[in-house]
């Protein structure tokens, strides 16, 4: 499996060097570990090869899940920022596309870590060591009010216009706590800009966007498509957005400070 591994990646590698007409980030590498089997694969980027080479093979302590897609820090990797997936990340083209996603957080986690730490829900999260509240943070998904908010909202995103956005995200702002609010900022800025980019990707390679999220019953997914056709329009009247992270999170939180 190792060699199987390491050649998809390496195929990968191939087509990252085209992305970088899309973004600056793919200039940069980052190390992948896949789960199989219960053990974990790691490979590893060599600049003076120009490819990716296997490091090691270990048990899998981080209960990696099937069919998981995720970037977090590995300790195997001396806390390196890693893209992680299973073996169904390489069964066909599509799915290898989620690689290049996860790419994307590994990239703002290394360059934009101190917005992370402007967050309060965060250092409220960490009081209580609550590690995995970004995935699993009570957010009401299912209050009808907020329901009606997010249709309104996706409504405009369709439209769009980008004055008809701003009112519905306000009118969002306003039926969420202080706490929901800066949730929704944060997951929005995070998901929702590898969702654009993956999406930027997808029609580079003329495959269909990736709207998921973008009905009710709503779940996390529902940030991501928010955030992805929110950061499209932003793009659109401010390029230098598609670029400049920083300036991009303090724009997406205009409407919730200031509303």
């Amino acid at each position: 499996m190792v060699d199987t591994f390491l050649e998809q990646i390496n195929e990968l590698n191939e087509l990252q060097k085209d992305l970088v007409t899309i973004h600056p980030l793919f200039a940069d590498h980052y190390p992948v570990v896949v789960a199989f089997e219960s053990l974990l694969y790691m490979y590893d980027y060599s600049a003076e090869k120009g490819q990716y080479e296997w490091v090691k093979t270990v048990p899998d302590d981080l209960n990696i899940p099937d069919e998981c897609l995720a970037a977090m820090p590995v300790h195997h990797m001396d806390d390196r920022m890693c893209a992680i997936v299973t073996d169904s990340a390489f069964q066909n083209f599509e799915q290898k596309v989620y690689l290049f996603h996860e790419y994307v957080h590994c990239y703002v986690y290394d360059k934009y870590e101190q917005i992370r730490n402007r967050l309060q829900i965060k250092h409220a999260m960490e009081k209580i060591k609550r590690v995995t509240w970004e995935l699993d943070y009570e957010f009401p998904y299912e209050d009808e009010g907020v329901v009606q908010q997010i249709n309104s909202l996706l409504s405009a995103l369709k439209s769009g216009d980008l004055s008809q956005v701003q009112a519905a995200r306000k009118a969002l702002f306003s039926s969420l706590t202080e706490e929901q609010g800066e949730y929704w900022n944060w997951l929005e800025w995070n998901e929702g800009y590898a969702r654009y980019i993956e999406n930027r990707i997808r029609e580079k390679f003329g495959l269909e966007l990736n709207h998921w999220g973008d009905s009710a019953p709503y779940n996390r997914l529902v940030f991501y498509e928010c955030g992805s056709e929110y950061i499209s329009l932003l793009v659109r009247e401010q390029p230098t957005l598609h670029t400049d992270l920083e300036q991009l999170f303090n724009t997406i939180l205009v409407e919730r400070v200031h509303g």
